[in-house]
């Protein structure tokens, strides 16, 4: 049996928090996870973090992603930013030639690896938080409340504060479908059975998308009475419903050419 550690053990208690105390989190404390976050793997760190404690800009915030911005303290907003590594190879006297799919690519590496850093960091000092991964289709309004200029595209928006709740941590797929040894596994119908059961069980049990009024609509082909009560709606049945869905516009990669990135 491998012994855990204080890392691991911050890790596995993960759980997203919704509700905070009214208390700020510091300037300096904030700095102080950012540097830890800078510790995290990187391609050409093409990332920025926006922060605001702004009461305006969180009122405008919770208009955009429902309303956490406003129970937090803090919101932040991870970015991927070409535009500060293109200054890097300019200083140089050169010019970014890279297509910029792969940009793109690389770019969410970096920020999500900051991001992903940062949380763990807060976590380890007793502060929580909840990801906002809308931030990518809210590019025009988010670059207008943050100034972003081109080249810099929103990737997920985070609540950071202290806890006013422990909930328990979500369960996960079983590792054993996540993790392969020398090739890919593919699922089997049991496989898949397997873990939908594990998912749902808990998430069904605790209420957690009642608690949330979180049902999505039956995808358009399956127009008609839902009967799928909220005793029955797990995980399988949410992500089934949310990726069965017709797709939006191309208003995302519109939004993606009027930062100056094309794809």
């Amino acid at each position: 049996m491998v012994k855990l550690n204080e890392v691991i053990n911050t890790i596995m208690s993960h759980a997203s928090i919704r509700q905070f105390e009214d208390r700020d989190v510091s300037d300096e404390l904030i700095s102080q996870i950012a540097r830890a976050g800078q510790q995290a793997a990187f391609t050409g760190q093409m990332y920025t973090c926006i922060y605001t404690r702004d009461a305006e800009k969180r009122q405008r915030l919770s208009k955009l992603f429902g309303p956490l911005p406003t129970r937090g303290p803090i919101f932040m907003l991870f970015c991927v930013d070409y535009r500060k590594l293109e200054k890097f190879i300019a200083s140089k006297g050169r010019e970014n030639k890279a297509n910029d799919l792969m940009m793109l690519f690389l770019g969410i590496q970096d920020a999500a690896y900051f991001a992903q850093n940062m949380v763990l960091a807060a976590e380890s000092l007793g502060l929580g938080a909840v990801m906002l991964g809308a931030a990518p289709n809210l590019s025009e309004e988010l670059s207008d409340i943050f100034a972003l200029p081109d080249r810099v595209f929103p990737v997920v928006g985070l609540v950071l504060g202290w806890p006013a709740e422990k909930p328990s941590p979500r369960p996960r797929i079983p590792t054993k479908f996540v993790l392969a040894k020398d090739q890919y596994h593919d699922l089997s119908d049991a496989d898949v059975a397997e873990a939908m059961e594990v998912m749902d069980a808990g998430l069904i049990r605790e209420g957690y998308y009642a608690r949330m009024n979180a049902r999505i609509p039956l995808p358009e082909a399956e127009a008609g009475e839902d009967k799928v009560d909220y005793d029955k709606y797990g995980w399988s049945e949410h992500m089934s419903r949310k990726y069965a869905r017709r797709p939006g516009n191309t208003k995302l990669y519109e939004d993606m050419r009027k930062k100056g990135i094309n794809i």
